[in-house]
């Protein structure tokens, strides 16, 4: 399940404009960061946004980095059921969390609680229509397309973040076709995904087909406690092996809340570093295995 974290952040439209373009590839609008003209690779990546989707730059500039920085295509489908959050929701959550209203202010109070309904109306039907488990099996089917019309030869790659991490890991348990031998992901990265049963989906994830899973995730991550994570560690230690040997890692950022990796604020130093390491992590993620 999606958690409040899941909706606080920061916009990072002071980072550039997206270089990208749109297309509509099987059924979907999605953003397509090419790869460098200097590339050869034919493989492609598949970025499962956060809750925000493609309404926010953030994830938009991160499909650029990727493509710069690996060489390879990135696709981002605006694929949420429903639709995206609205940006402004975030606002709204720093205004809840962090702002104290005198208890006598009563025009204060009045706009704390307008603020927290309008809060309360965009978080309660999204986890209603659009929860990471209700959008998988429209992954699953634009994963597959997009393997299926793959040149030989090339490899197929999936990212992604909060409510995207939950369908970037359930596809490295699934076929490339339905019934099928072969996998469908050859690597995967997630960052703080949300809605995962731990450590089940994480093991059958890795166990599978043996696809290479890295994970980036702050140690005070409410979506996916530290308790979680020690669980997951050791039922993978138990039966998949040590992460070294048996191309998994799952990478704990100290002092991290839910959201860092697409929505640090940039006032916070840790964050934003965080932020650049885990991309780092991915980007040396997919070029080792793609």
């Amino acid at each position: 399940m999606s958690c409040a974290d899941c909706f606080k952040g920061a916009v990072h439209d002071h980072a550039g404009e997206a270089q990208g373009s749109m297309e509509r590839m099987y059924g979907y609008p999605c953003y397509i960061a090419s790869a460098p003209s200097t590339s050869h690779s034919k493989s492609t990546i598949i970025f499962l946004c956060d809750a925000f989707g493609l309404n926010l730059i953030n994830n938009k500039l991160l499909c650029d980095r990727f493509a710069a920085e690996t060489g390879f295509r990135v696709i981002a489908p605006d694929i949420i059921p429903g639709g995206p959050a609205p940006v402004s929701v975030m606002a709204d959550m720093e205004s809840i969390m962090t702002q104290t209203v005198p208890w006598w202010d009563v025009w204060g109070q009045l706009k704390r609680i307008v603020t927290l309904l309008r809060v309360v109306s965009v978080f309660g039907p999204f986890l209603i229509r659009s929860g990471p488990a209700t959008g998988y099996p429209l992954c699953l089917k634009f994963a597959r397309a997009v393997r299926a019309d793959l040149p030989s030869g090339a490899k197929l790659g999936v990212a992604g973040f909060c409510w995207g991490g939950y369908s970037s890991t359930n596809l490295c348990k699934d076929s490339a076709i339905e019934g099928g031998k072969e996998r469908l992901m050859d690597a995967q990265f997630c960052g703080h995904p949300s809605g995962l049963s731990a450590p089940k989906m994480v093991v059958d994830a890795i166990k599978t087909f043996h696809t290479p899973y890295s994970m980036a995730i702050g140690d005070s991550d409410i979506a996916y406690s530290e308790k979680k994570l020690l669980e997951t560690q050791a039922a993978l230690r138990q039966t998949v092996g040590m992460p070294e040997e048996s191309d998994y890692e799952i990478r704990i950022y100290k002092g991290l809340k839910h959201g860092f990796t697409i929505r640090a604020l940039p006032g916070d130093k840790e964050a934003m570093m965080a932020m650049e390491e885990a991309r780092e992590q991915a980007v040396n993620w997919f070029k080792r295995y793609l």
